[in-house]
């Protein structure tokens, strides 16, 4: 009879760790996903793989800016899409000394306007399609395109902000679509 105790005493613990432990391992905590951003041209942080919608990153530089200019305008009819965003990232790393790099801003900020005039002539409405300029590289580095390039990039965050889709060298706007249609 003594021996009864220990039994229901040692049958409540084992339910108890066996209850413990099946719920630590049915519930995983949610993976933190890094979050990747940088400065546009305006000085506001812009996430680049911000959540609630589908984002298309472009890695692009000054040598590129024709092909870039395809790439983008490719993807106008996704850009009246409240669950797409384009930011494009551009490479300026040890090119531009910082005495200059208010010009070159003002700049891409005329590049924005004359953009913005073309889209809505195009009849094009939606989002804001930022502009990083990456004078240090951090941006660049932290979506892991630390070498140079002469060919346009891409990667593509899911709503969650989860990467689904890297493309090294496009180098045709039917190729982006193509991979855009495949994602959306």
């Amino acid at each position: 009879m003594s021996r009864m105790p220990f039994f229901v005493a040692s049958l409540r613990l084992f339910a108890f760790v066996l209850i413990i432990g099946s719920t630590s391992w049915a519930t995983p905590s949610p993976e933190k996903i890094p979050a990747i951003s940088g400065l546009d041209v305006d000085g506001r942080s812009v996430a680049v793989n911000g959540t609630g919608h589908y984002t298309l990153v472009m890695y692009t530089n000054p040598d590129l800016e024709d092909a870039s200019r395809k790439m983008t305008l490719a993807l106008d009819s996704y850009r009246s899409r409240s669950d797409f965003t384009l930011v494009r990232v551009v490479d300026l790393r040890g090119g531009v000394p910082p005495e200059m790099r208010g010009i070159v801003r003002v700049q891409i900020r005329k590049e924005e306007a004359k953009e913005a005039i073309r889209l809505k002539k195009a009849g094009v409405g939606g989002n804001h399609a930022p502009i990083i300029p990456d004078f240090s590289g951090s941006t660049l580095d932290a979506l892991g395109w630390d070498s140079v390039y002469d060919q346009v990039h891409l990667v593509i965050y899911d709503r969650k902000g989860h990467e689904i889709k890297r493309v090294a060298d496009v180098s045709d706007p039917k190729q982006l679509t193509k991979v855009v249609d495949s994602v959306l």
